[in-house]
């Protein structure tokens, strides 16, 4: 016995010396920290925030902040703070960027960036420096860091157009709405979808996630564990990293291990230039990992009312440059800034993650409705009379895409045509197809098919004729199948299945049946958790009615009920479009319980496992399409498109999120690749794919989420969606191009008889995967974004319909990056070239264009 207690004590003795030993080697070598603080006005800001930062700054010599701070902020700390903001200013100008002080996200509301348009993106940064500049006069933007899961896989281009060295891909402390794949060491080079790439300091491969919260990962301190485990990986120079909230009043951030320096972002990249060799990481959107509570009715319609706002005002804009450019309109630019500043509030990431928070009536949901509201005042305004009565009867119709289009564009009929017969005229006197519906107003809508020239707008005429245009050709409700047959389907709806699409056959393809033997398409699927049961649309027997038949298209709606509670869908099939649109309506009766389980009771915010997370059973549409079609899914993300490598998106719990959105469009095809179809969402959610369903859509979730807020529903569920089926994969199918059509569609405005000319076209693209994002008017300029939606090299072609001084191509801050050349086209134009890789950007700045 003392013999064995001997070599136990022995043995006790060496591990504790071995770990004295490794302590103290891990404590001779430095760690870095970057601290700082992340809100602004909107989010949390209080008023004695400059004067703590002064005051610790100053008694604190070895401290260095990084600021995330909505720039707004500003406009009203100057104001009702002076004194000590003024000092704050002279602090900034003294440190510096390469002193103790950092801006390093001046976005104007700190979007997700993963949930909106590539444009919104760009003016989130291009506004925010503007403003942050008023009042830091020349501060550098060198490095992007965030507090929250803000990124997209395209960032590094735009980073490094708008002037940026180096971005940071992780958010440590603030994980509640997601996170970055873990990768590499010290840095890599993330490289994005158009080959342009950023150093930066990723998510460690070894960087776990907190094991005692749901909100952090190892690196939100630098605790002694997690340094050690760095050296011991082999990261050379391991940096931690915490933004405390504006308002925190703890000062420098505490930290275990010793020592840690404290840095700014860029401070550190400096210090590391030629130490470490950057491991380069092609950065996918689905190392984007989100975790929003999607299908939450109030996270649905701030999703649809951004999508709204964005759709107009980019669409408002190409109108009023083109009006600008032909008739001399002025430029609205302080219009449009408003636009945009209420564009980008509803785009706060505390908008999607915490929508009930503030007082009633004035939660960040509220504020997006209103914020919404001032930018459709705005850009409806200067659209014109887009749909509206007139007492004119000559309307012109603006295409706002690079290539020209023949569809179908919608107006109200105008009052002195209800009486008559109506006709469509078009610059040639000749008549064009047209159809006449009723909608949910009562009112008479008047659709006609249409051929607009690329950037520009044709004109047409409204006559009276002798022989009235039918409103409806309808049919009564059926019980039994209906089958509707266009040039493109046929197509099989079953009263005794839901109203659901029993097959769906596709005539332009050798006669492919797209709906899986047995299967329904469009299906409803949720599980209602008070009940313990799944409930199906198809489950009851539905009321089926052809409400719209003409020469354009065919609109049938389906009515029934789901667990009780009235639902509508509207499908519609065209005769010259290929796409199939679906709109449902959802009346509630009471409170749904609609998720995988009910947490009323037993919610905690540590708990990896959470209701919401689980799509399976959320309502869902179903889209179970025959055969491997869903075998290999594509999907769209801001100026890219992503292969997935999931074989299904479904997850139940913190640690496994994955990601799971849809931003406009998926689409999904075969092994082969010669045969696909896309979905199109009016709104950024979630989608579903699994070995049982190969595409779903997330309708509604009711339940509780995160914090343990009750997420309930508050009035009806309203949404859109559509499908394209198409041969090859998207890209050879013009998905991107069909998603951009059906978010900017044609748009019809009355105007007086005298004004001239019928037609006009400022510029068209070489072919349609060169999309036009954006066209402004800065001063004597245009200018004109491109991307190109494509996975091939684009050229680049432009035919421009006029004459300018100076062709440029500039950078997104404005920086030229080369002079353009021209050359001559066919019928007097200017051509240019300017050669985009696969999904990227080019800015051309035109000087003194005129037609």
């Amino acid at each position: 016995m003392p013999f064995k207690t001997t070599k136990r004590s022995i043995f006790l003795s060496a591990l504790i010396l071995v770990a004295f030993k490794s302590i103290g080697t891990a404590f001779s070598q430095t760690a870095w920290f970057a601290d700082g603080y992340h809100g602004g006005i909107y989010g949390h800001y209080p008023l004695w925030q400059a004067r703590f930062m002064v005051d610790h700054l100053t008694k604190n010599p070895d401290w260095a902040i990084n600021l995330e701070i909505e720039p707004e902020t500003w406009d009203s700390i100057s104001v009702v703070d002076a004194k000590n903001f003024q000092d704050f200013q002279e602090l900034v100008k003294r440190e510096g960027v390469s002193g103790r002080v950092e801006f390093v996200n001046p976005t104007w509301s700190q979007p997700y960036c993963y949930n909106i348009s590539g444009e919104s993106i760009i003016r989130q940064f291009l506004y925010g420096m503007e403003k942050t500049r008023e009042y830091f006069p020349n501060v550098p933007f060198q490095t992007y860091a965030v507090e929250e899961p803000c990124f997209t896989s395209s960032l590094p281009g735009i980073l490094k157009s708008l002037g940026y060295k180096y971005a940071v891909l992780r958010n440590p402390n603030t994980c509640w709405g997601g996170y970055t794949s873990p990768f590499g060491k010290d840095l890599v080079n993330w490289i994005g979808p158009d080959g342009t790439s950023i150093v930066a300091v990723p998510r460690y491969g070894i960087e776990q996630l907190s094991d005692e919260s749901t909100w952090q990962t190892e690196s939100w301190t630098n605790s002694i564990n997690f340094i050690e485990n760095c050296f011991a990986a082999g990261i050379r120079y391991p940096v931690g990293m915490c933004f405390q909230d504006a308002g925190w009043d703890g000062g420098p951030w505490h930290n275990e291990y010793k020592p840690s320096k404290y840095t700014t972002w860029s401070g550190y990249f400096e210090m590391v230039d030629g130490k470490v060799e950057p491991e380069d990481w092609h950065f996918t959107q689905e190392d984007v990992r989100p975790g929003l509570v999607w299908g939450a009715q109030v996270v649905q319609k701030i999703a649809q009312r951004v999508r709204h706002g964005e759709n107009l005002l980019i669409t408002a804009e190409k109108i009023a440059a083109i009006d600008h450019l032909t008739s001399g309109t002025p430029w609205p630019k302080s219009d449009f800034d408003e636009a945009w500043r209420n564009l980008m509030l509803a785009q706060h990431h505390d908008c999607w993650i915490v929508p009930y928070n503030g007082k009633p009536g004035d939660t960040w949901a509220d504020k997006v409705e209103r914020w919404i509201m001032v930018v459709d005042r705005i850009a409806s305004g200067k659209i014109g009379s887009s749909g509206s009565l007139s007492d004119h009867q000559v309307i012109r119709v603006f295409n706002t895409l690079g290539a020209p289009r023949e569809e179908l564009v919608s107006v109200n009929l105008p009052q002195r045509f209800e009486k008559h017969g109506v006709s469509v005229l078009d610059q040639n006197g000749k008549p064009v197809p047209a159809q006449l519906s009723v909608n949910d107003r009562e009112e008479r809508v008047l659709h006609f098919r249409v051929t607009v020239p690329a950037m520009g707008y044709r004109t047409y005429r409204l006559v009276g004729t002798d022989e009235a245009l039918s409103a409806n050709d309808l049919r009564s409700g059926v019980n039994m199948p209906l089958v509707i047959t266009t040039p493109f389907y046929e197509a099989k709806i079953d009263p005794a299945r839901g109203g659901a699409l029993a097959s769906l056959i596709d005539k332009k393809n050798g006669g492919r049946q797209l709906v899986e033997d047995g299967a329904l398409l469009n299906d409803l699927r949720g599980f209602f958790f008070d009940e313990g049961r799944f409930h199906n649309g198809s489950d009851r027997m539905a009321t089926v009615t052809v409400v719209d038949r003409g020469s354009l298209f065919t609109r049938v709606k389906v009515e029934n009920r789901l667990a009780g509670h009235l639902y509508r869908q509207w499908i519609t099939f065209y005769e010259h479009d290929p796409k199939i649109d679906f709109s449902l309506e959802i009346e509630w009766e009471g409170q749904p319980s609609i998720g995988a389980y009910d947490q009323r009771k037993s919610y905690k915010a540590t708990s990896r496992e959470k209701a919401f997370y689980n799509d399976a059973f959320k309502l869902h549409v179903r889209l179970p399409f025959k055969g491997d079609i869903g075998r290999t899914l594509y999907k769209n993300a801001p100026f890219d498109v992503t292969r997935s490598s999931h074989e299904n998106t479904l997850f139940s719990s913190w640690d496994s999120l994955k990601h799971n959105v849809i931003l406009n469009w998926v689409d999904i095809t075969g092994e082969a690749g010669d045969y696909g179809v896309a979905l199109f969402s009016d709104h950024t959610t979630s989608y579903l794919q699994s070995e049982e369903l190969p595409l779903g859509l997330t309708v509604q979730y009711a339940g509780i989420g995160l914090w343990g807020r009750d997420y309930k529903v508050d009035g009806p569920t309203r949404l859109n969606y559509s499908i394209l089926p198409h041969r090859g994969n998207w890209n050879d199918g013009m998905v991107e191009w069909n998603s951009s059509c059906w978010n900017e569609p044609l748009v019809a405005r009355f105007i007086a008889d005298d004004q001239d000319p019928s037609e006009l076209s400022l510029f068209e693209t070489g072919d349609r995967h060169l999309q036009v994002v954006s066209a402004i008017i800065q001063g004597d300029d245009l200018l004109v974004r491109l991307y190109n939606g494509s996975s091939k090299e684009n050229p680049g072609m432009i035919s421009w319909k006029g004459k300018a001084r100076q062709v440029e191509q500039v950078e997104l801050d404005g920086r030229l990056l080369k002079k353009v050349s021209t050359g001559s086209g066919k019928n007097g134009e200017f051509v240019t070239a300017t050669p985009l890789p696969p999904f990227g950007l080019g800015t051309i700045r035109l000087t003194g264009f005129s037609q």
